[in-house]
């Protein structure tokens, strides 16, 4: 891909473009304390690692209905959450006659998370070592290793099934057309 991938008009292309610009670029200066404690913004990521903030955000901006994660890993362990991020990525993979919406014991989770990871395998992602025990468990590599993957399987949906090595292909063209 190169430069004029922009000038077709993909919206999709141009929106992710867009808003990393955005994310990068903005020329905004920080906001100092009182203007934080002014318009009430929290510092949400006193505790969590940057890679749960940003999963967290991810699935709540999935807008899924009765859904908003606070805490990511505590959240995630009785599978149900995984359930619904799995089903909002593609409604076919989730068995929801066999997902317990509130399981009581690690029997339940464990089954919930086993559903959620047959689904994503069922969805063409690779689940190596990642089992229903891991998540219950809270293994922040193997939860994390999950998001990361249906994450960027939810963005590369997004724009228009482009394949991980032709955005990859494509950005490093961007850049090489950009340094002087």
């Amino acid at each position: 891909m190169k430069g004029e991938d922009l000038k077709l008009a993909n919206v999709k292309i141009n929106t992710l473009f867009v808003a990393e610009i955005f994310n990068t670029k903005h020329g905004l200066e920080e906001l100092n304390e009182e203007e934080l404690n002014s318009i009430g913004i929290l510092d949400d990521d006193i505790d969590a690692s940057r890679e749960e903030r940003v999963f967290r955000l991810w699935i709540n901006s999935l807008n899924i209905e009765g859904l908003y994660v606070e805490n990511l890993f505590e959240e995630i362990s009785d599978g149900v959450l995984l359930c619904k991020v799995v089903h909002k990525l593609d409604n076919t993979v989730i068995d929801w006659k066999r997902v317990d919406l509130t399981p009581k014991n690690t029997f339940g989770k464990n089954g919930n998370c086993g559903i959620a990871i047959k689904g994503s395998k069922a969805m063409g992602l690779k689940m190596i070592s990642i089992g229903g025990k891991d998540i219950v468990e809270g293994s922040r590599k193997d939860i994390i290793a999950t998001c990361w993957s249906l994450c960027k399987l939810n963005y590369l949906k997004l724009i228009g099934g482009k394949t991980e090595k032709e955005l990859v292909d494509w950005a490093n063209s961007m850049v090489k057309d950009t340094v002087p």
